[in-house]
Protein backbone atom coordinates (compact mmCIF):
# COMPACT_ATOMS: atom_id res chain seq x y z
CA UNK A 1 0.00 0.00 0.00
CA UNK A 2 3.11 2.74 0.61
CA UNK A 3 4.10 1.65 -2.70
CA UNK A 4 0.85 2.25 -4.04
CA UNK A 5 -0.28 5.63 -2.94
CA UNK A 6 3.44 7.10 -3.39
CA UNK A 7 3.80 5.93 -6.92
CA UNK A 8 0.27 7.27 -7.61
CA UNK A 9 1.17 10.48 -6.08
CA UNK A 10 -1.60 10.47 -3.50
CA UNK A 11 0.57 11.49 -0.78
CA UNK A 12 4.49 11.47 0.24
CA UNK A 13 5.73 9.98 3.48
CA UNK A 14 9.22 11.95 5.04
CA UNK A 15 10.48 12.15 8.41
CA UNK A 16 11.53 10.21 11.02
CA UNK A 17 9.46 7.74 13.22
CA UNK A 18 8.81 4.42 13.97
CA UNK A 19 5.80 2.85 14.39
CA UNK A 20 6.36 0.90 16.99
CA UNK A 21 5.18 2.27 20.21
CA UNK A 22 8.18 0.43 22.76
CA UNK A 23 8.53 3.07 25.14
CA UNK A 24 6.16 6.01 24.13
CA UNK A 25 2.52 6.81 25.85
CA UNK A 26 0.74 7.27 22.79
CA UNK A 27 0.96 6.60 18.71
CA UNK A 28 -0.67 10.08 17.43
CA UNK A 29 -1.69 11.00 14.02
CA UNK A 30 -1.91 15.14 14.00
CA UNK A 31 -4.09 16.28 11.06
CA UNK A 32 -3.10 19.38 10.15
CA UNK A 33 -3.74 21.95 7.53
CA UNK A 34 -1.24 25.05 6.63
CA UNK A 35 2.00 23.27 7.70
CA UNK A 36 5.03 24.81 6.32
CA UNK A 37 8.42 26.99 7.01
CA UNK A 38 6.02 29.60 6.24
CA UNK A 39 3.21 29.15 8.01
CA UNK A 40 1.09 31.50 10.26
CA UNK A 41 -0.53 30.67 13.82
CA UNK A 42 -2.32 27.53 13.16
CA UNK A 43 0.79 25.86 10.96
CA UNK A 44 2.81 27.27 13.98
CA UNK A 45 0.73 24.95 16.40
CA UNK A 46 0.79 21.93 14.35
CA UNK A 47 4.66 22.38 13.72
CA UNK A 48 5.42 22.91 17.52
CA UNK A 49 2.66 20.77 19.47
CA UNK A 50 3.69 17.66 16.98
CA UNK A 51 7.36 18.39 17.83
CA UNK A 52 7.06 18.41 21.65
CA UNK A 53 4.07 15.53 21.54
CA UNK A 54 7.10 13.33 20.23
CA UNK A 55 8.74 13.85 23.38
CA UNK A 56 6.95 11.04 25.03
CA UNK A 57 4.74 9.97 21.96
CA UNK A 58 5.35 8.45 18.39
CA UNK A 59 3.53 10.98 16.45
CA UNK A 60 2.89 10.71 12.88
CA UNK A 61 1.55 14.61 11.19
CA UNK A 62 -0.97 14.17 8.16
CA UNK A 63 -0.61 17.87 5.85
CA UNK A 64 -1.02 19.39 2.97
CA UNK A 65 1.62 19.19 0.39
CA UNK A 66 3.63 21.87 -0.29
CA UNK A 67 7.10 22.51 -3.08
CA UNK A 68 9.93 20.93 -1.88
CA UNK A 69 8.53 19.01 1.02
CA UNK A 70 12.01 16.78 1.62
CA UNK A 71 13.69 20.01 2.58
CA UNK A 72 11.63 20.37 5.62
CA UNK A 73 10.26 17.15 6.19
CA UNK A 74 13.21 15.07 6.36
CA UNK A 75 14.37 17.29 9.22
CA UNK A 76 11.14 16.75 11.20
CA UNK A 77 11.50 14.31 14.08
CA UNK A 78 8.49 12.72 13.09
CA UNK A 79 6.64 10.77 10.32
CA UNK A 80 5.02 13.68 7.83
CA UNK A 81 2.49 12.36 5.40
CA UNK A 82 1.75 14.84 2.43
CA UNK A 83 -1.62 15.17 0.97
CA UNK A 84 -2.19 16.88 -2.30
CA UNK A 85 -2.27 20.37 -2.08
CA UNK A 86 -5.95 20.90 -3.66
CA UNK A 87 -8.71 20.86 -1.11
CA UNK A 88 -10.44 18.32 -2.90
CA UNK A 89 -8.41 16.01 -3.72
CA UNK A 90 -6.87 16.37 -0.12
CA UNK A 91 -9.83 15.50 1.34
CA UNK A 92 -10.41 12.83 -1.03
CA UNK A 93 -7.54 10.94 -0.41
CA UNK A 94 -7.87 11.51 3.19
CA UNK A 95 -11.46 10.04 3.32
CA UNK A 96 -10.27 7.35 1.10
CA UNK A 97 -6.98 6.42 3.20
CA UNK A 98 -7.45 7.28 6.62
CA UNK A 99 -8.84 4.02 8.00
CA UNK A 100 -5.56 2.55 6.43
CA UNK A 101 -3.40 5.31 8.02
CA UNK A 102 -4.73 4.39 11.65
CA UNK A 103 -4.45 0.19 10.90
CA UNK A 104 -0.90 0.71 9.28
CA UNK A 105 0.41 2.90 12.21
CA UNK A 106 -1.39 1.83 15.25
CA UNK A 107 -3.15 5.17 15.85
CA UNK A 108 -4.17 5.12 19.37
CA UNK A 109 -6.20 9.22 19.12
CA UNK A 110 -6.05 11.71 16.34
CA UNK A 111 -6.07 15.32 17.02
CA UNK A 112 -7.21 17.35 13.66
CA UNK A 113 -6.03 20.94 13.80
CA UNK A 114 -9.08 22.29 12.24
CA UNK A 115 -12.39 21.29 12.16
CA UNK A 116 -13.06 20.60 8.21
CA UNK A 117 -10.91 17.29 8.63
CA UNK A 118 -12.41 15.95 11.54
CA UNK A 119 -15.81 15.43 9.29
CA UNK A 120 -14.06 12.46 7.87
CA UNK A 121 -12.84 11.11 10.90
CA UNK A 122 -16.65 11.73 11.75
CA UNK A 123 -17.81 9.54 9.16
CA UNK A 124 -15.42 6.95 9.86
CA UNK A 125 -16.20 6.56 13.35
CA UNK A 126 -18.76 3.96 13.45
CA UNK A 127 -15.87 1.58 11.67
CA UNK A 128 -13.00 2.68 12.85
CA UNK A 129 -12.47 2.87 17.28
CA UNK A 130 -10.16 5.69 17.47
CA UNK A 131 -11.10 8.41 18.82
CA UNK A 132 -10.59 12.17 17.44
CA UNK A 133 -10.20 15.71 18.95
CA UNK A 134 -10.47 18.94 17.62
CA UNK A 135 -8.53 22.08 18.46
CA UNK A 136 -10.28 25.67 17.60
CA UNK A 137 -8.29 28.84 17.06
CA UNK A 138 -11.24 30.96 16.33
CA UNK A 139 -10.61 32.30 12.56
CA UNK A 140 -11.59 29.00 11.07
CA UNK A 141 -14.96 28.96 12.99
CA UNK A 142 -15.75 32.37 10.79
CA UNK A 143 -14.98 31.04 7.36
CA UNK A 144 -18.78 31.16 6.45
CA UNK A 145 -18.28 35.50 6.37
CA UNK A 146 -16.95 34.78 2.77
CA UNK A 147 -19.57 35.74 -0.12
CA UNK A 148 -20.00 32.25 -1.48
CA UNK A 149 -20.14 30.64 2.03
CA UNK A 150 -22.73 32.61 3.20
CA UNK A 151 -24.73 31.09 0.95
CA UNK A 152 -24.32 27.55 2.60
CA UNK A 153 -23.78 28.93 6.05
CA UNK A 154 -26.57 26.51 6.99
CA UNK A 155 -24.77 23.71 5.91
CA UNK A 156 -20.88 24.62 7.11
CA UNK A 157 -22.74 24.66 10.70
CA UNK A 158 -24.34 21.56 10.65
CA UNK A 159 -21.44 20.19 9.39
CA UNK A 160 -19.11 22.15 11.98
CA UNK A 161 -21.58 20.33 14.89
CA UNK A 162 -21.16 16.82 13.29
CA UNK A 163 -17.58 16.95 13.25
CA UNK A 164 -17.52 18.43 17.04
CA UNK A 165 -20.47 15.94 17.83
CA UNK A 166 -18.55 12.68 17.79
CA UNK A 167 -15.43 13.54 19.40
CA UNK A 168 -14.21 12.84 22.32
CA UNK A 169 -13.13 16.30 23.18
CA UNK A 170 -12.54 20.21 22.08
CA UNK A 171 -9.80 22.33 22.48
CA UNK A 172 -10.11 25.82 22.00
CA UNK A 173 -6.73 27.47 22.41
CA UNK A 174 -8.20 30.83 24.36
CA UNK A 175 -11.19 31.51 26.19
CA UNK A 176 -13.00 33.18 23.07
CA UNK A 177 -12.31 30.41 21.04
CA UNK A 178 -13.85 28.07 23.94
CA UNK A 179 -17.32 30.08 23.65
CA UNK A 180 -17.44 30.22 19.68
CA UNK A 181 -17.44 26.37 20.20
CA UNK A 182 -20.20 26.68 22.95
CA UNK A 183 -22.37 29.10 20.64
CA UNK A 184 -22.66 26.12 18.72
CA UNK A 185 -24.62 23.91 21.08
CA UNK A 186 -21.77 21.95 22.06
CA UNK A 187 -21.58 20.00 26.10
CA UNK A 188 -19.43 22.30 27.97
CA UNK A 189 -17.93 19.24 29.36
CA UNK A 190 -16.28 18.37 26.31
CA UNK A 191 -14.54 21.06 25.95
CA UNK A 192 -11.41 22.42 27.99
CA UNK A 193 -8.86 25.24 27.02
CA UNK A 194 -5.39 24.13 25.81
CA UNK A 195 -3.87 27.07 24.87
CA UNK A 196 -0.80 27.88 22.26
CA UNK A 197 2.56 27.31 24.26
CA UNK A 198 6.03 28.86 22.86
CA UNK A 199 9.79 27.23 22.49
CA UNK A 200 11.33 28.76 25.80
CA UNK A 201 14.65 27.58 24.91
CA UNK A 202 14.41 29.04 21.43
CA UNK A 203 12.98 32.38 22.43
CA UNK A 204 14.65 33.79 25.26
CA UNK A 205 16.69 36.81 26.68
CA UNK A 206 19.99 37.56 24.89
CA UNK A 207 22.21 40.76 25.83
CA UNK A 208 24.07 39.29 22.78
CA UNK A 209 21.64 41.05 20.63
CA UNK A 210 19.78 43.85 22.81
CA UNK A 211 19.69 47.16 21.29
CA UNK A 212 23.21 49.40 21.65
CA UNK A 213 21.44 52.37 20.52
CA UNK A 214 19.44 54.96 22.68
CA UNK A 215 16.69 55.30 19.63
CA UNK A 216 14.13 52.47 21.19
CA UNK A 217 12.83 49.92 18.84
CA UNK A 218 9.09 48.38 18.58
CA UNK A 219 8.79 45.31 16.98
CA UNK A 220 5.38 43.66 15.40
CA UNK A 221 5.92 40.17 13.47
CA UNK A 222 3.04 39.25 11.51
CA UNK A 223 1.21 38.61 8.88
CA UNK A 224 0.42 41.87 6.41
CA UNK A 225 -3.33 41.46 7.15
CA UNK A 226 -5.65 43.96 7.71
CA UNK A 227 -6.75 42.77 11.42
CA UNK A 228 -3.00 42.89 12.90
CA UNK A 229 -3.15 46.54 13.34
CA UNK A 230 0.13 47.59 11.34
CA UNK A 231 -1.61 50.53 10.01
CA UNK A 232 -3.44 51.48 13.54
CA UNK A 233 0.36 51.52 15.01
CA UNK A 234 1.90 53.26 12.49
CA UNK A 235 -0.68 56.12 13.16
CA UNK A 236 0.16 56.14 16.84
CA UNK A 237 3.88 56.59 15.55
CA UNK A 238 2.74 59.81 14.05
CA UNK A 239 1.10 60.86 16.76
CA UNK A 240 4.19 59.90 18.93
CA UNK A 241 6.50 62.05 16.46
CA UNK A 242 4.39 65.34 16.86
CA UNK A 243 5.40 64.85 20.66
CA UNK A 244 9.31 64.54 19.77
CA UNK A 245 9.08 60.63 20.09
CA UNK A 246 10.31 58.77 17.84
CA UNK A 247 10.77 55.10 18.15
CA UNK A 248 12.08 52.88 15.09
CA UNK A 249 9.52 50.37 14.24
CA UNK A 250 10.62 46.61 12.83
CA UNK A 251 7.81 45.63 10.96
CA UNK A 252 8.22 41.37 10.04
CA UNK A 253 6.51 39.61 7.53
CA UNK A 254 4.55 39.86 4.45
CA UNK A 255 0.88 39.99 2.87
CA UNK A 256 -1.61 42.34 1.36
CA UNK A 257 -1.57 44.62 3.10
CA UNK A 258 2.61 45.26 2.64
CA UNK A 259 1.83 48.56 -0.22
CA UNK A 260 -0.98 50.42 1.41
CA UNK A 261 1.53 49.63 4.85
CA UNK A 262 4.20 51.78 2.82
CA UNK A 263 2.08 54.42 0.79
CA UNK A 264 0.84 54.77 4.60
CA UNK A 265 4.15 55.25 6.28
CA UNK A 266 5.64 57.77 3.19
CA UNK A 267 1.70 59.83 3.79
CA UNK A 268 2.84 60.04 7.78
CA UNK A 269 6.30 61.06 7.11
CA UNK A 270 7.37 57.86 8.83
CA UNK A 271 9.99 56.37 6.53
CA UNK A 272 12.95 57.23 8.38
CA UNK A 273 11.26 55.28 11.77
CA UNK A 274 9.90 52.62 9.75
CA UNK A 275 11.87 49.11 8.79
CA UNK A 276 10.03 46.30 6.84
CA UNK A 277 11.96 43.21 6.62
CA UNK A 278 9.66 41.30 4.78
CA UNK A 279 9.74 37.64 5.96
CA UNK A 280 12.71 36.28 7.64
CA UNK A 281 13.54 32.42 8.60
CA UNK A 282 12.49 30.83 12.14
CA UNK A 283 16.32 30.88 13.30
CA UNK A 284 16.59 34.96 12.88
CA UNK A 285 13.13 35.28 14.90
CA UNK A 286 14.94 35.19 18.41
CA UNK A 287 17.45 37.60 17.66
CA UNK A 288 15.06 39.68 16.38
CA UNK A 289 13.10 39.62 18.98
CA UNK A 290 15.93 40.66 21.57
CA UNK A 291 17.19 42.87 19.40
CA UNK A 292 14.20 45.46 19.96
CA UNK A 293 12.46 47.20 23.29
CA UNK A 294 8.82 46.67 22.60
CA UNK A 295 6.18 44.67 20.93
CA UNK A 296 3.44 45.94 19.72
CA UNK A 297 0.27 44.24 17.41
CA UNK A 298 -2.86 45.88 18.06
CA UNK A 299 -4.94 43.14 16.36
CA UNK A 300 -8.46 43.98 16.02
CA UNK A 301 -12.23 42.68 14.33
CA UNK A 302 -12.80 44.40 11.15
CA UNK A 303 -16.80 44.46 10.45
CA UNK A 304 -18.36 42.23 8.10
CA UNK A 305 -15.33 40.13 8.03
CA UNK A 306 -15.28 37.83 11.17
CA UNK A 307 -12.50 35.27 9.17
CA UNK A 308 -10.27 37.49 10.21
CA UNK A 309 -9.70 37.51 14.38
CA UNK A 310 -6.80 37.25 16.99
CA UNK A 311 -7.61 33.56 17.92
CA UNK A 312 -4.74 33.70 19.99
CA UNK A 313 -1.09 35.03 18.94
CA UNK A 314 1.76 33.06 19.47
CA UNK A 315 4.01 35.93 19.37
CA UNK A 316 3.00 37.51 22.09
CA UNK A 317 4.16 34.51 24.20
CA UNK A 318 7.19 34.51 21.98
CA UNK A 319 8.09 38.38 23.37
CA UNK A 320 7.26 37.39 26.58
CA UNK A 321 9.64 34.27 26.54
CA UNK A 322 12.51 36.79 25.44
CA UNK A 323 11.63 39.05 27.77
CA UNK A 324 9.73 41.72 25.83
CA UNK A 325 7.04 44.40 27.05
CA UNK A 326 3.57 43.82 25.13
CA UNK A 327 1.27 46.30 23.98
CA UNK A 328 -1.20 44.30 22.33
CA UNK A 329 -4.96 44.96 21.12
CA UNK A 330 -7.57 43.86 23.22
CA UNK A 331 -9.72 41.18 20.65
CA UNK A 332 -10.66 37.94 19.89
CA UNK A 333 -8.14 35.56 22.48
CA UNK A 334 -5.20 37.84 22.87
CA UNK A 335 -6.22 38.52 26.51
CA UNK A 336 -5.70 34.73 27.04
CA UNK A 337 -1.80 35.38 25.44
CA UNK A 338 -0.95 38.83 27.22
CA UNK A 339 -1.93 39.08 30.89
CA UNK A 340 -3.05 43.01 31.22
CA UNK A 341 -0.82 44.59 33.67
CA UNK A 342 1.78 41.77 34.12
CA UNK A 343 3.28 40.07 30.87
CA UNK A 344 1.74 43.50 28.58
CA UNK A 345 -0.53 46.30 28.45
CA UNK A 346 -3.54 45.69 26.42
CA UNK A 347 -5.51 48.52 24.57
CA UNK A 348 -8.01 49.67 22.42
CA UNK A 349 -6.67 48.84 18.76
CA UNK A 350 -9.05 50.99 17.10
CA UNK A 351 -8.25 54.02 19.04
CA UNK A 352 -4.48 54.94 17.71
CA UNK A 353 -4.33 57.21 20.90
CA UNK A 354 -4.58 54.31 23.30
CA UNK A 355 -2.03 52.63 21.38
CA UNK A 356 0.21 55.77 21.07
CA UNK A 357 0.00 56.07 24.99
CA UNK A 358 1.05 52.66 25.95
CA UNK A 359 4.35 52.85 23.68
CA UNK A 360 4.94 56.15 25.28
CA UNK A 361 4.46 54.88 28.98
CA UNK A 362 6.67 51.90 28.22
CA UNK A 363 9.14 54.13 26.71
CA UNK A 364 9.30 56.92 29.39
CA UNK A 365 9.13 54.09 32.63
CA UNK A 366 11.45 51.30 32.19
CA UNK A 367 11.08 49.86 35.25
CA UNK A 368 7.58 49.20 33.94
CA UNK A 369 8.98 47.96 30.99
CA UNK A 370 11.81 46.02 32.67
CA UNK A 371 9.26 44.21 35.07
CA UNK A 372 6.66 43.46 32.54
CA UNK A 373 9.12 42.07 30.39
CA UNK A 374 10.81 39.58 33.01
CA UNK A 375 7.20 38.44 34.10
CA UNK A 376 6.45 37.74 30.67
CA UNK A 377 9.29 35.63 30.45
CA UNK A 378 8.55 34.20 34.11
CA UNK A 379 5.00 33.14 33.08
CA UNK A 380 6.07 31.49 29.79
CA UNK A 381 8.88 29.15 31.07
CA UNK A 382 6.87 28.33 33.94
CA UNK A 383 2.86 27.52 32.23
CA UNK A 384 3.11 28.20 28.41
CA UNK A 385 5.85 26.32 27.44
CA UNK A 386 5.33 24.05 24.19
CA UNK A 387 6.36 21.08 26.64
CA UNK A 388 3.84 22.39 29.07
CA UNK A 389 1.17 22.44 26.82
CA UNK A 390 1.98 19.11 25.07
CA UNK A 391 1.76 16.93 28.37
CA UNK A 392 -1.60 19.11 29.03
CA UNK A 393 -2.95 18.24 25.80
CA UNK A 394 -1.86 14.21 26.07
CA UNK A 395 -3.17 14.01 29.56
CA UNK A 396 -6.65 15.47 28.48
CA UNK A 397 -6.78 12.92 25.99
CA UNK A 398 -6.08 10.21 27.83
CA UNK A 399 -8.58 11.04 29.78
CA UNK A 400 -11.32 11.57 27.88
CA UNK A 401 -10.90 8.82 25.30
Amino acid sequence: MDYLIQNYYLWEIHGGGSTAKGKYNMNLLVVGADFSPYSGGIGTYTREIASFLTLKNQVIVLANGISNPKIFDNNSPYRIIRTPSFPVLRHLALFIYLPWILRRYHIDAVLHVVWTTALISHFWHYLIPAPYFVSVHGSEFHDDTLTWRRRLKGYLRKWRLLALQKSKGIFPVSNYSARLVISLGVERERIEVISNGVDTKRFKPSANYKNPDEQKKLLTVARLDLHKGHDRVLEALAILKAQGITPQYIIVGQGDEEIRLKKMTQTLGLENQVEFTGFISGNQLPPMYNSCDIYVMASREIPGRLDLIEGFGISFLEAGASAMPVVAGDSGGVSDAVRNGKTGILVNPDKSDDIASAIKRLLIDEELARRLGNEGRRWTETQMSWEQVAERLVNSIQRMA
